[in-house]
């Protein structure tokens, strides 16, 4: 598991690389800088860069989005449902891997996509932090459960527009 600083994680992984092929290496690090800035807008994320230095290792990105103290709850529940955790990644088994440790820490597992879908989860983490923090917001109620987050659906599309005459 890699915790890196954003910038930091590089090097090391680069020191690292021939100790760490073939091996899994799952990225949880946010590269947020002051005012909650994504410190990856000009190019790839944090993961994407850790995984360039080492090509022969599996990275895959997850447990990123929550506070050290919810790895302290066990397990996470929240509201009577386990917490989710997104999981990007390119290699199969690599995943199934990631998977298997989410549920083991008493997690729902939700795939995120390919690798190159991290910077998500990354500027996720920005955004929700910057929330929390300056806001005190609950980035919880941003995101409604899947049954309402595509509104209703055994009804025709609503419209506010008025018929023409």
């Amino acid at each position: 598991m890699a915790a890196l600083p954003f910038g930091a994680g590089e090097s090391v992984v680069r020191e690292l690389r021939a100790a760490m092929d073939g091996k899994v290496m799952i990225d949880c690090s946010n590269p947020v800088g002051p005012g909650f800035r994504l410190l990856t807008q000009s190019g790839f994320s944090a993961a994407e860069r850790l995984a360039a230095v080492a090509p022969g290792t599996h990275v895959v990105k997850a447990f990123n989005l929550r506070h050290e103290d919810v790895w302290r709850m066990s397990p996470p529940i929240f509201d009577g449902r386990r917490l989710a955790v997104p999981v990007c990644g390119d290699d199969a088994t690599a995943l199934a891997l990631v998977h298997q440790l989410v549920k083991h820490a008493g997690c729902e597992p939700v795939a995120g996509g390919s690798l190159d879908r991290a910077g998500l989860l990354e500027a996720t983490a920005a955004l929700f932090i910057g929330l929390w923090i300056d806001e005190g917001a609950d980035a919880q109620a941003i995101a409604p459960p899947l049954a309402y987050a595509a509104g209703p659906r055994d009804e025709e599309p609503r419209t506010t527009e008025k018929p023409l005459r």
